[in-house]
C-alpha cells in the first residue's frame, strides 16, 4: 500500500500542479463542482481549518476537511463531518487508483490529495475546508478556485523550498489568492503583508486584514477548564466567547475564523452564529497545547503535547507556557526535531526554560540524529540533565509521580506519544 510512504512525503515532494490536474481530469473527477475554503499559513492553518469546519457542520452543512500531516492514522487527513475516512473506503480508493497514479508520477502528497478530492466529490460535500501542505502557489491543493482564501500567518519555515526571506515566503503563500475571491489574513508582519496586498490587488481580490478590518483580544485564561476568553470585533459583529484552544496565536486564528464566518454568511447565507459559542468552547484539536492528565504505573502525571516545530510556533508555545500554572512545577522536556528545521535557535530558546531534557528516537527517516541534538543541548545544559531514549516506551517506563512532561519539536513526535497513550489506554 502506498500509504506506507507517508513518512517520506517531505523528501518526495515536488511542487507542481500539472500532474494532479492531469490525473483528476483523466479520471473524470469533477472536483471543481464543490465549494472550497482554502487555507495557507506557516502556523495555525490546521487549527483554523478544523474550527471553521466545525462551525459549518453546526450550521447544517456536509463538510469535507483536508489537513496534514496526520498524528496517528492517515485517515485523519480526510474527513466528512468530523469523521475520518474509513479504512475500507480508503483501501478501496487506493486499490482502484494506486497503479493508475504511478503513470502520472504523482508524489505521495499529490496522491493522497487526489484521493481526498475523489472522496469529497463522491460524498457530495456542501463545502470543503482545504489546508495547504506546503507553501501555496504550487501546492497540490492549489488546483481549486475557492469561495474564500485564508492566510493565517507567515514566518520562517521550509526556507530551503519556499525562500529565505519573508517576502519570498509570502509570495508562495499568496499563490492561493484567486481572481475576485476574498482573502482573509491573520496577524502578519508588514513586509509579508505588503507582498500579499500586491497579489490581492493584481487579482482584484477583496483583502480583509487582522488589526485593520477585524480584531480579537485575549481577556483571561480559565486554567481549570483549559479555555481562554476572547472578545472579537469584526466586520459587523462583536462576540465574546470561551475558546478551547489556548494561546495568543489562537486569538489571531479565532479572529480569522470569525471574519471568515462573517463573509461566508453573505455567501452561504446559513451560518449559525447563535451556537458558535458552544462550538468554540468544546472544540477538540490534538497536539495544540494539549493537556493530558494521566496515571501510568500508578503514578499521576501531566503531559502537555504540542506539535510546535518552527521558531514562531515554539515562541507561541513558550509564551503561553510561561503564563500558565504548569510553569510553577517541575517539568521535563521531551524533544526531537526534523533535519531541515532551525534546531540550533530552537534549542537555545527551550534550554532557557526547561532543566531536564529527554531526547527520544522516533520512527521517521527525517528525524535529526539524537547525537547531534545532545551535542547542541550540551552547549546550554549540564550533560547530567540530558537523557537519550531509544523510543517513547522507555520514557513512559521512567515516569515519576506528579511530574509534568512537555512534548515539543515535531508533529511526528506528538503523534507517536498520542498513539502510545491511545494504545495503552492510559
Amino acid at each position: 500500500m502506498v500509504f506506507a510512504e507517508a513518512g517520506k512525503e517531505y523528501k518526495t515532494m515536488i511542487l507542481r500542479l500539472d500532474r494532479i490536474k492531469n490525473f483528476l481530469f483523466d479520471q473524470k473527477v469533477n472536483y471543481e463542482s464543490l465549494k472550497y475554503i482554502h487555507i495557507a499559513g506557516t502556523n495555525g492553518k490546521g487549527s483554523t481549518a478544523k474550527v471553521i469546519s466545525e462551525i459549518l457542520i453546526n450550521s447544517g452543512y456536509k463538510v469535507g476537511l483536508y489537513t496534514s500531516p496526520h498524528l496517528i492514522k492517515i485517515n485523519e487527513r480526510i474527513q466528512i463531518n468530523s469523521l475520518p475516512v474509513s479504512d475500507r473506503s480508503l483501501n478501496l480508493l487506493d486499490k482502484k487508483y494506486s497503479n493508475i497514479s504511478k503513470k502520472y508520477n504523482l508524489t505521495f502528497f499529490e496522491y493522497i490529495t487526489a484521493l481526498a478530492f475523489i472522496y469529497f466529490v463522491r460524498k457530495k460535500a456542501d463545502v470543503v475546508v482545504l489546508e495547504t501542505g506546503l507553501g501555496g502557489r504550487l501546492d497540490a491543493t492549489n488546483i481549486v478556485t475557492p469561495i474564500i482564501s485564508v492566510i493565517t500567518s507567515i514566518d520562517f519555515d521550509h526556507t530551503e523550498i519556499l525562500g529565505k526571506t519573508l517576502k519570498q515566503i509570502a509570495f508562495e503563500k499568496a499563490g492561493i489568492i484567486k481572481r475576485n475571491v476574498p482573502i482573509v489574513c491573520g496577524n502578519i508582519k508588514d513586509i509579508a503583508l505588503k507582498e500579499i496586498k500586491k497579489v490581492a490587488n493584481k487579482n482584484n481580490s477583496q483583502l480583509y486584514c487582522f488589526g485593520k478590518d477585524f480584531i480579537a483580544k485575549h481577556i483571561k485564561y480559565d486554567w481549570k477548564n483549559l479555555t481562554q476568553q476572547i472578545k472579537y470585533y469584526g466586520l459587523k459583529r462583536e462576540l465574546k466567547v470561551d475558546f478551547k484552544l489556548l494561546g495568543l496565536a489562537q486569538v489571531y486564528n479565532f479572529a480569522v475564523i470569525l471574519c471568515v464566518c462573517e463573509i461566508l454568511s453573505e455567501t452561504l447565507n446559513k451560518i449559525n452564529f447563535d451556537n458558535i459559542k458552544n462550538v468554540l468552547k468544546n472544540i477538540k484539536w490534538p497536539a495544540r497545547f494539549d493537556v493530558r492528565k494521566l496515571t501510568i504505573n500508578n503514578k499521576k502525571c501531566s503531559f502537555i503535547i504540542d506539535g510546535a516545530h518552527n521558531m514562531q510556533a515554539i515562541e507561541n508555545f513558550l509564551d503561553l507556557y510561561k503564563n500558565s500554572p504548569f510553569n510553577k512545577k517541575k517539568t521535563n522536556l521531551i524533544f526531537t526535531m526534523m533535519q531541515e528545521k532551525n534546531y540550533k535557535r530552537i534549542i537555545k530558546e527551550v534550554s532557557k526554560i526547561f532543566s531536564d531534557i529527554k531526547l527520544v528516537n522516533i520512527d521517521n527517516n527525517r528525524a535529526l540524529d539524537l547525537k547531534i541534538l545532545k551535542k547542541e543541548f550540551s552547549g546550554h545544559k549540564s550533560i547530567k540533565n540530558i537523557a537519550v531514549y531509544d523510543n517513547v516506551e522507555q520514557i513512559f517506563s521512567s515516569i515519576r509521580d506528579n511530574d509534568i512532561y512537555i512534548c515539543l519539536g515535531s508533529f511526528y513526535l506528538a503523534g507517536t506519544i498520542l498513539k502510545y497513550i491511545e494504545d495503552k489506554n492510559v
